[in-house]
């Protein structure tokens, strides 16, 4: 019998969302999906992780002299999802966001971000490297050049990630349509424009 993945083991109570420099400054620079797709499924993604009670942490980068400009899907949390600031490629270079990784006790990480080929990818590994099973919303993602992010999506799957979508996320959380909150996640993930 194969090993369980990471979508098998994904549930409400296994799962943290890590949403990775999904800027407006550096997001409008995607090649691979538009900056407003991105945008949609990340607030899909953010509606989910409130819907099912999902510990969520939004991870920044500076830009130059001026503070991170997260994009406006990701920008009225309520306190709920905190910002959390690093200056390192990998979200688990930061010892701020590790240590708030940990202190969850969730072993699925929900990874979505800009650039694919860098920040995602980085923490992709790293996430493996530590013992994490890793679901990357390829929707929420993108990437200056298509030819590097289907590169790095197969380096990601060889490390033992699954690629997959925002709906499928919420389906695997929810895949009965006639109780509430599965309802609540089909209108969700209805209200999601790839572009």
């Amino acid at each position: 019998m194969p090993e369980p993945t990471a979508y098998d083991l994904l549930s409400k109570e296994t799962a943290l969302v890590l949403f990775c420099d999904l800027q407006k400054e550096l997001v409008k620079h995607s090649g691979t999906a538009t900056p407003k797709g991105i945008a949609s499924s990340a607030g899909g993604l953010l509606q989910l992780a409130r819907l099912f009670s999902m510990p969520v942490i939004i991870s920044l980068v500076p830009e130059g002299k001026n503070p991170p400009d997260v994009i406006a899907e990701l920008g009225h949390t309520d306190g709920y999802a905190p910002q959390l600031m690093r200056t390192t490629a990998s979200l688990f270079g930061d010892q701020s966001t590790v240590q708030t990784i940990e202190r969850s006790g969730r072993k699925v990480l929900i990874v979505a971000g800009f650039m694919m080929d860098a920040v995602v990818l980085a923490t992709v590994l790293d996430a493996r490297a530590r013992g994490y099973e890793v679901v990357v919303a390829v929707d929420a993602c993108g990437s200056t050049s298509e030819r590097t992010e289907r590169a790095v999506e197969r380096q990601m799957e060889s490390a033992g990630a699954v690629l997959t979508s925002v709906a499928s996320i919420g389906v695997r959380l929810s895949p009965d349509f006639s109780r509430q909150d599965g309802q609540r996640m089909f209108a969700v993930v209805q209200g999601i424009k790839p572009s």
